[in-house]
């Protein structure tokens, strides 16, 4: 899933929660993480989707195992 691909499906959102599935630099490990693209109080995300510095695709998502925001940098797999 591209960064147009990231785009397409917070615009065509029907379902709050997700899965989401990417390579985690800081676990060395693909992880997969229960998410929503807002806070459960229904704070939106500032960042959204987005082009990093760097040029890589990330995703900023509420982790909602963790209880907050987290970015999903590169490719990402989401189900809902």
């Amino acid at each position: 899933m591209g960064y147009y691909d990231i785009i397409s499906h917070i615009t065509n959102r029907k379902e709050n929660m997700f899965y989401i599935t990417y390579f985690a630099k800081k676990h060395k490990a693909f992880i997969t993480r229960k998410g929503r693209y807002d806070k459960p109080d229904g704070t939106p995300s500032q960042k959204g989707a987005y082009i990093s510095k760097k040029g890589e695709p990330v995703l900023n998502y509420w982790d909602l195992d963790a209880d907050g925001w987290r970015n999903a940098t590169g490719k990402v797999q989401i189900k809902t």
